[in-house]
Formats: C-alpha cells, sequence, structure tokens
C-alpha cells in the first residue's frame, strides 16, 4: 500500500515574492505540510516555468507567466516540500521558450524531482515517467491540450493530448507498472464541471487501464468520480498560485481561491480510497494554501460534494457547457468585428478551427446549429427553404 499525493497548479508568483526573500522558500508550502507529509509519492502541476539567468532581456516576452525565484532555489524548495513529480505539460511552458522548460526541468532533476510530458520530441514527451514507492511502480504518462499559448507547436514541446495518443499510450504501457496514472493539462477555464467530451474521454481512457487521471488547467476545483476501480479528478484546481493578485484568476474568486490536497491509497489492485483535504489560498500578505478546520472545513468540503453530484448530472454538465460555449462565440464575434478581413485570417480563424481547446467549443457550436437547423419541421409551402433564416439588416443597409 502507498499513497500518492496530488496538488493543482503551483507558480511563484510575484504576489509572495517579498515573503520568500523575508521567510524562506519553504513559506508557500508550510501552512499545508503536515498534509503533504502524509503522501509517499507527491504530485503537482507546475505551472510557471523558470527564467534562464542568461536568457536576453530584449527577448522576454512581457505577456509571459514565469517564476520569480532562480530555478535551481525553486526546485530545491519543491523537493524540500516533498514532491516526487511535477507535470510540465502545460500551456505556460513555453513562455520562455525551448531554452526555458529545458532549463526548468533540468533544476528539477537535479533536485531530484522526477517530471513528465515534455521533450525534444513528441516521442520523448509522451515517453512513461516511473516512481517508486512501497513496493509499488507508479508510472506517469503528461499531456497538455493544444491551446492559445501552443498554438500547435510541435517540438520541442509538451506532449499533446488527444484522446487516441493517450489511449494508445495507455494500452502500451498498462502491463509495465503497477499503477498507471495520466496527467491532463486542458479544457476552459473557471467552469464547476468539465465539458462532456472530456467527461466521455476520461471514462474511456480509464477504462484501457489508467488507474489514476490527475487533470489541471480549469484553475477552480471539480468533481471527483471513481469508475470501475479507477479514480478521475478532474480539476485539481490552484495550489501555490496568486489567486488574489493575479487578476485574471482573481475575478474567478472565491472558487479559484478554493483548493484541496487529494490523498489516494493505492495497492497493486487499484484505488483503495482517497481523502480530499479542504484547503484555502488566503488573502496578501498571506496568499498560500492553508489546511481549512471545523465549519471552514466542512462547508467547502459540502461544495466539493456538490462538484462531485454534478458529474453525474448530465443535463447540468451540458447547460454549463452550453453557456460557456455561447459566451466564447460572443467573444469571438466581438474580436472579429473589431479587425479588418486580413486580421481576422492572420489571428482567429486558425486559432478558432485548428487549436484544439478551441475546436472543443467550436465544435458544439456546430452542434446547437445542426438542433436549430432541424427545428423547421415540416417544409412551408409558401416559401423558399431559407426563408425561416431572414436576417436583421443593419441600420446602413435600411
Amino acid at each position: 500500500m502507498a499513497t500518492l499525493g496530488a496538488v493543482g497548479d503551483i507558480a511563484f508568483h510575484s504576489g509572495i515574492r517579498d515573503f520568500l526573500q523575508v521567510e524562506g522558500m519553504d513559506w508557500p508550502f508550510a501552512a499545508a505540510q503536515p498534509v503533504l507529509d502524509r503522501a509517499d509519492i507527491l504530485f503537482g502541476n507546475f505551472e510557471f516555468p523558470f527564467l534562464p539567468p542568461d536568457f536576453p532581456q530584449d527577448r522576454l516576452d512581457p505577456a509571459a507567466a514565469l517564476s520569480v525565484v532562480p530555478g535551481p532555489e525553486g526546485a530545491a524548495a519543491l523537493r524540500e516540500a516533498g514532491f516526487d513529480f511535477l507535470n510540465l505539460a502545460a500551456n505556460h511552458i513555453l513562455d520562455a521558450g525551448t531554452l526555458g522548460f529545458e532549463h526548468t526541468r533540468s533544476c528539477l532533476r537535479e533536485a531530484g524531482i522526477c517530471t513528465g510530458g515534455v521533450g525534444f520530441s513528441q516521442e520523448e514527451a509522451r515517453g512513461l515517467q516511473v516512481v517508486e514507492s512501497g513496493g509499488l511502480t507508479f508510472g506517469f504518462l503528461c499531456y497538455v491540450e493544444d491551446g492559445n499559448w501552443t498554438l500547435g507547436a510541435t517540438n520541442p514541446g509538451p506532449a499533446y493530448y488527444t484522446l487516441e495518443t493517450v489511449l494508445e499510450d495507455v494500452e502500451r504501457h498498462r502491463g509495465d507498472v503497477d499503477v498507471l496514472v495520466v496527467s491532463i493539462h486542458a479544457d476552459l477555464e473557471f467552469e464547476p464541471t468539465p465539458a462532456p467530451a472530456r467527461i466521455a474521454n476520461s471514462r474511456r481512457i480509464a477504462a484501457a487501464g489508467a488507474r489514476i487521471l490527475l487533470e489541471h488547467h480549469p484553475h477552480v476545483p471539480q468533481g471527483i468520480e471513481m469508475v470501475d476501480g479507477s479514480l478521475i479528478a478532474y480539476s485539481l484546481g490552484n495550489f501555490v498560485f496568486g489567486v488574489h493578485t493575479d487578476s485574471y484568476v482573481g475575478r474567478h474568486l472565491p472558487h479559484s481561491g478554493e483548493s484541496f490536497v487529494l490523498l489516494i491509497d493505492v495497492d497493486a489492485g487499484g484505488v483503495r480510497s482517497f481523502d480530499r483535504v479542504p484547503c484555502l489560498i488566503g488573502q496578501p500578505p498571506l496568499e498560500r494554501p492553508r489546511v481549512l478546520e471545523g465549519s471552514e472545513r466542512e462547508q467547502l468540503a459540502a461544495y466539493y460534494a456538490q462538484l462531485d453530484a454534478w458529474l453525474q448530472d448530465e443535463a447540468f454538465v451540458r447547460e454549463t457547457w452550453r453557456r460557456r460555449v455561447r459566451a466564447m462565440l460572443s467573444t469571438y464575434i466581438r474580436r472579429a468585428a473589431e479587425r479588418d478581413v486580413e486580421e481576422v485570417l492572420d489571428e482567429l480563424v486558425g486559432r478558432i478551427a485548428l487549436v484544439a481547446e478551441n475546436r472543443s467549443w467550436l465544435d458544439e457550436v456546430m452542434a446547437m446549429g445542426r438542433e436549430r437547423w432541424a427545428t423547421v419541421g415540416e417544409p412551408d409551402p409558401h416559401h423558399r427553404p431559407n426563408y425561416r433564416f431572414q436576417t436583421r439588416k443593419a441600420p446602413a443597409d435600411e
């Protein structure tokens, strides 16, 4: 028997810079350390890469999301906190280019932390990474959904998530280790439930032989379910993250600040039980996760139970997804209206049609359109077929 611990997004962000200098590099983890110590193997998603010390400042992307500490110091702090494995297949891993991902992986490995999900080829990035504890071998496969930060980049970089790719890798490696763990960084952000397709795909991956699926990227917690002995955690949320100092994530408080440590008891037969320990990321200056107690713990645990229940409510999941899809469509229509045709072709068409994260909601738009199209009923003997879709004239056309 061994306990796999898992937490969500970890970022040495600007909101904790001063505390790191005064309190030390262990400060971000200290309030949750007793719970982290319960894990035999500790997993996390490392969100912001380290910047190489010789990186040319004039080539630095001002919008890049990067760790504010030197790589060796940050990696040592993560190892001291107990992390054994970190996913690097995330949407910001290339924010400092190939140099950044290579430096980040090197620093973590030198600190004794196993990493997965990146490489100089897709074959390397998709490689199985093995960690042993309690006489059990845990194999990790890590992927990121192609999105607006990667735009279809091939190599070097992260392993890209498609259902076919993951199923192929799971089938190849399920007999190589005692416990196969799949890490997926995917889906639209800040929703309480996953996209319907991600639920269906995750269940297929579990059925193919993955015993544990650890998923992240939405920046808020989502539910957990057991499927035929496999555990699927649809979003681990944030852990060490500037949810109050980062305006983008902060717009989605309180849920972006709600966190947990997931402790999964596993033996050679699979998952035996799990414990989700509620945490909360405090407001500045104490912007770090703390373990909740008493009524605070009970209240957040009840919300997490609701997230679990929503996974089984297909109508709620679908309507939540479609509400977000409508919002995405509205956003891109507005963006297109602000640009000329050439800019739309350069900036938007490829992004929407070719990038996996956007294709997922565009597919739903097409499904909604087909449903609307099919509601016409019997043919109208008085009009041409497209009469039912009379468009409103713009003021300039009237």
